[in-house]
C-alpha cells in the first residue's frame, strides 16, 4: 500500500467486472480512464482517478511501472519499442495537470534484467547508455533505463524489484519459456 493505493503483482490471477486491461501492442498510447465500465482500447498505459477500479498491464520480461500520486495513479506497460517511443513520458504528461510530479511514488516491477536481455546491434543507437557488451553480445538493462527516464522528468522516489523474469523460474518470461503466461502488475485507490 502507498498513499492508501493497492499496488499489486500477481503470477496467477482472473480478469473481473473492476479490472481494466488494455489492449497491449508495444505503443506509446495513454488511455485515461475516467469512467467505468469503458471498453478495452489499444494502449500500454492507463492512468485514472476512480475509486476502486483495478488498473492493470500484462507483462512476460517488459518493465510493468506503477506511479501513484495523491489523486491519481497510473500504470504502464514499458517494452523497449515503448520506451523508444515515450510511453514514460508520455504517461508522465498526461498525469501532468493533475499531479506534481516530483511528488509521484513509481514502482518498477520484475522484468528481463541486463543478465539475460540479449538485444540486436541496432539498440547501440537507440539506447547506448543501458547496454552492456559480454563475449560478443549486447545486453540491456531496461530498468535503468526506465529509472533515468523517470528521474529526468523530477521522479526520485521509487520501489523496484530486482528478479530477472528470465532467471526466475516462478515468473513467467516469454524469452525463457515462449509461454502465454503473464504477470499482472495492477494498482487500485482505495
Amino acid at each position: 500500500k502507498v498513499k492508501g493505493k493497492l499496488i499489486e503483482i500477481k503470477t496467477e490471477w482472473k480478469e473481473h467486472p473492476h479490472l481494466y486491461l488494455p489492449i497491449q501492442k508495444h505503443t506509446n498510447r495513454v488511455i485515461t480512464l475516467t469512467r467505468f465500465p469503458f471498453p478495452p482500447t489499444i494502449g500500454d498505459a492507463v492512468v485514472t482517478n476512480l475509486k476502486g477500479v483495478e488498473i492493470g498491464v500484462r507483462t512476460a520480461d517488459c518493465v510493468p511501472l506503477v506511479l501513484v500520486g495523491d489523486e491519481w495513479v497510473g500504470v504502464v506497460h514499458v517494452g523497449w519499442k515503448g520506451l523508444a517511443a515515450g510511453v514514460v513520458e508520455k504517461t508522465l504528461d498526461r498525469l501532468k495537470p493533475y499531479e506534481e510530479l516530483h511528488r509521484l511514488f513509481a514502482f518498477i516491477g520484475p522484468s528481463a534484467k541486463s543478465c539475460c536481455y540479449e538485444v540486436g546491434e541496432e539498440f547501440r543507437r537507440l539506447f547506448p547508455s543501458y547496454l552492456a557488451e559480454r563475449n560478443g553480445s549486447l545486453y540491456m538493462d531496461m530498468q535503468r533505463a526506465v529509472m533515468e527516464e523517470l528521474r529526468s522528468m523530477g521522479i526520485n522516489n521509487f520501489g523496484l524489484i530486482e528478479k530477472c523474469t528470465v532467471c526466475s523460474e516462478d515468473l513467467p518470461s516469454y524469452r525463457r519459456d515462449r509461454t502465454e503466461r503473464r504477470l499482472l502488475t495492477s494498482v487500485r485507490i482505495l
